[in-house]
């Protein structure tokens, strides 16, 4: 392929955000830029903006090396050539490229003109001695390396190794609903402590715009070829098939896949529920303690998400038990064969698909958006009050339940209210499928989801 020279034009034509959102190059001088989408698969004739794009610049700004972390085809290859440009750009899944550089990372890092990219750089364990060198060797100068990896066990190991000090670590998710529907992103993260701002929110979403991003899910591929209904389904056959075949049996060659197959599927079944480990292993025909270990390689790989239950209060009778849940919508969906927006909203697990949809949306804008550290719960008692989410901060809780009805029932606000007197909490959130926002009592406010 012939690469046209990238002038200072051209990437700010790229990259600037103006531009980006409105996506003037797509539409007015696409011709000028086939050069670059073409290298780019999967996201379609034209780049999307990623959120967390200033946040690692930023990062690049204070450590020598940032990774960047997340499932197979989330688009960090994409990513990455967002992020530096200009720099030079190896992948390690090129016969070549790997060649290159595990063969001798020493004299490669040596030589070669930072910053430089490396993708799926845990394919080489070799490089990440040598890149503690390489950085000792320079500490003050910083964003000399961007690499990214897939399979997060073995990467994070390597990290934590070697590199433990001189890394930041940055996870891309999916695509966020500002990324996938290229709309500003919501200030609601910024304001989840104060019930004043909470009320002044806008948006440009609709309920529409989400229940089909719900529906196809957010890696950036198939959703971008989602018209395409025989390349959409054929895309999430092929993703699980080569996930499981390709990804998992190199990474643990001696793992039962069949057995680990069945577990996904399982799990998509029984989504957003608590973790039974014996009701697992007895399905599936092993122990518990291997369903324990599939589902530590599953969350590890960025597949699957375990919630860890609140229990603070030693004396209630609470639910100990995590739950977990497939983390992209779309890929349950493909597991229960749901195919259109009546059959979603039919469905007898909307309710949880439509909870995991909004949970991973305010994971990723915590990620991307949030000014302090948190930790997030669910909750339930043994007599079945339940809050989806607990953020936790050192600023206090908020709790937030998530509904997918469009009104509320008028005991729904029954359990968040008994959590805000017993822990203290500011206020509580209910998420729903309203139009408008609404205070529901003193401390209890109603955003419809179109506002995240």
């Amino acid at each position: 392929m012939q690469y046209v020279k990238q002038t200072p034009w051209i990437r700010f034509c790229l990259f600037h955000p103006a531009f980006r959102r409105k996506n003037i190059f797509s539409r007015v001088i696409t011709g000028h830029f086939k050069w670059y989408t073409a290298d780019m698969p999967g996201l379609g004739n034209y780049l999307l903006t990623r959120d967390s794009l200033n946040l690692v610049r930023k990062l690049l700004d204070c450590f020598p090396c940032v990774v960047i972390i997340g499932a197979r085809q989330v688009g960090k290859s994409t990513f990455l050539k967002q992020i530096l440009p200009c720099a030079s750009s190896y992948d390690l899944e090129d016969y070549d490229d790997f060649h290159l550089i595990d063969g001798n990372p020493e004299f490669f890092l040596s030589q070669v003109t930072t910053p430089v990219i490396i993708d799926e750089a845990q394919l080489s364990p070799n490089l990440f001695k040598a890149l503690r060198v390489a950085i000792d060797k320079d500490r003050k100068t910083n964003g000399k390396f961007l690499l990214s990896g897939s399979s997060s066990p073995h990467l994070l190991k390597n990290i934590s190794e070697s590199l433990a000090g001189r890394v930041a670590i940055v996870e891309l998710a999916g695509l966020s609903w500002s990324e996938a529907l290229e709309k500003e992103e919501s200030d609601f993260i910024e304001n989840i402590f104060c019930v004043n701002q909470l009320q002044k929110l806008t948006t440009t979403k609709t309920r529409k715009e989400l229940l089909e991003l719900c529906l196809y899910g957010s890696y950036p591929e198939p959703y971008l070829n989602r018209r395409d209904t025989v390349r959409y389904y054929k895309w999430q056959e092929n993703y699980i098939k080569t996930y499981i075949e390709r990804d998992i049996r190199a990474l643990f060659p001696r793992l039962n896949l069949e057995a680990y197959r069945r577990l996904i599927s399982m799990l998509a079944f029984s989504t957003g529920e608590i973790i039974n480990l014996t009701k697992l292993s007895s399905s599936l025909g092993v122990s518990a303690s291997t369903v324990a270990q599939y589902l530590e390689i599953i969350e590890g790989t960025f597949l699957w998400r375990k919630l860890k239950p609140y229990e603070t209060n030693l004396k209630k009778r609470l639910i100990k038990s995590a739950k977990g849940y497939i983390r992209d919508t779309g890929l349950i969906n493909y597991f229960l064969k749901i195919q259109t927006l009546d059959q979603l909203q039919g469905h007898p697990n909307y309710g949880h698909i439509w909870e995991i949809f909004v949970i991973e949306q305010i994971f990723k804008s915590l990620a991307n958006k949030s000014n302090y550290l948190y930790d997030v719960y669910f909750y339930r008692t043994k007599h079945k009050a339940e809050i989806d989410l607990v953020i936790e901060t050192s600023n206090g809780l908020i709790p937030i339940e998530i509904k997918s009805s469009m009104e509320l029932k008028t005991d729904s606000t029954k359990s968040i209210k008994s959590f805000i007197e017993e822990y203290q909490c500011p206020h509580g959130i209910i998420i729903s499928n309203s139009e408008k926002i609404q205070m529901r009592s003193e401390r209890v406010i109603e955003i419809p989801a179109i506002y995240l």
